[in-house]
């Protein structure tokens, strides 16, 4: 017997309400320190929302007709001060494309504790909306479920975008199933307020380029008209966020107040495991997302009449070779997770064990992390070793033979 049919046979029934019960006492807890702390802050001394503080004070920022300072951070700091009030001890940087701060404007009327509540209700809508679209399957069931996943509760309590990053590759999947290939296109290019999210994506549309040539028109094409209108409305915000990426995102994991241990990507996992080598933690990141990019292909090649596998292994490839992803952009991986489960039903008892792993994985990796920084100098951040683990398993068995031998199952 397999380790991960060990696994299987442990989660049983009684076993897995322990994720309820964990995911439970994360809301709890949040929700608490949340409406008892002082004003705009929580009971742990954090401004409420936390990173959703800067799409506030950016969508302020516009409606106060002082664009040029989109990305000023004195400006910001001050703002973010005047909001929250003297408890606030840390800056939260708006970094993003400028088209993203038009979308909190409306919200911007509002108080910001008003403002957080209302973008929190979008962000459940959003995910609510993006499992009916991948899901045909007890929708309402994989929704409690996937609550009690940190990167979906990480995304929520620090007001970040990425359920609303969720809900446009969903309704990209969507189209594209539908052979809108057009619309699929275009819909992702709204995902270019992260342009890291639309790797994964852009390249199994450069190798499906004779079917979705047009969904990589749309792309470029929304990409194109999403720059037009920047420079055309907002000029000097575009020609300081274009300074801002070419001078200062490359480098800013580097900063002193940046928090590495909240980055699970290739390149936070070398630069955590050998602080101050950046060459040798540059070039085996880069190494292994070509290794990623060459599997990719070897499984596009294998599946290339499965739309949802293909899809499901983009997103997977995204998480893997973007530069940049912290915990709550993993939320994405939802996709391939009940997309995975649906497309091959036979393979349920591998997905659940490995479902867990990379579940209880994305809950403790981050504390771990902060907690060997402690006490050495450098630290393992777990969450990528054992999404490895997962993407290597996923991959064996959807490649090697059609239906995948359960050893000790039989």
């Amino acid at each position: 017997m397999t380790w991960w049919m060990h696994i299987n046979h442990f989660l049983n029934p009684r076993r897995l309400t322990y994720a309820w019960i964990a995911g439970g006492v994360l809301w709890f807890a949040w929700l608490i320190s949340s409406m008892l702390g002082p004003g705009n802050m929580d009971l742990a001394g954090q401004v409420v929302g936390t990173d959703y503080l800067q799409f506030y004070t950016a969508a302020i920022t516009l409606r106060q007709s002082q664009s040029a300072d989109l990305y000023n951070f004195a400006n910001q700091s001050q703002l973010e001060q005047s909001i929250v009030g003297p408890g606030l001890t840390s800056f939260h940087a708006f970094i993003t494309p400028p088209f993203l701060a038009w979308l909190f404007v409306p919200l911007s009327y509002l108080s910001y504790s008003w403002s957080f509540i209302v973008w929190s209700l979008l962000s459940f809508l959003f995910l609510w909306i993006s499992i009916k679209l991948l899901s045909s399957e007890r929708p309402f069931k994989g929704l409690l479920w996937s609550l009690t996943w940190f990167p979906i509760f990480a995304a929520i309590s620090f007001g970040q975008n990425s359920l609303l990053s969720l809900l446009i590759f969903c309704l990209a999947y969507w189209l594209w199933r539908k052979e809108k290939l057009l619309a699929a296109g275009l819909v992702s290019s709204l995902l270019l307020f992260k342009p890291q999210m639309v790797l994964g994506l852009g390249l199994l549309w450069l190798l499906e380029w004779r079917k979705s040539w047009k969904s990589l028109f749309g792309l470029i094409l929304g990409g194109s008209s999403l720059a037009g209108l920047c420079f055309w409305l907002l000029p000097d915000a575009s020609r300081s966020y274009i300074d801002l990426a070419r001078n200062f995102l490359p480098g800013m994991i580097y900063q002193d107040q940046f928090p590495l241990w909240h980055l699970d990507s290739l390149r936070g996992f070398w630069i955590l495991l050998f602080p101050g080598h950046v060459w040798l933690a540059e070039g085996l990141s880069i190494l292994l997302s070509i290794a990623g990019i060459v599997v990719f292909i070897i499984f596009w090649r294998a599946n290339r009449n499965n739309v949802d596998l293909l899809f499901a292994s983009a997103i997977c490839l995204t998480i893997w070779i973007t530069p940049h992803a912290m915990i709550y952009d993993w939320s994405i991986l939802l996709i391939p997770a009940i997309l995975f489960w649906q497309a091959r039903p036979e393979l349920q008892q591998l997905w659940k064990p490995l479902f867990a792993i990379i579940w209880i994985a994305t809950f403790i990796s981050a504390p771990l992390t902060l907690g060997q920084l402690r006490i050495i100098p450098f630290a393992i951040q777990i969450s990528i070793p054992i999404l490895l683990l997962v993407l290597l398993m996923a991959f064996k068995s959807l490649t090697t033979c059609p239906q995948f031998e359960f050893d000790g199952a039989k």
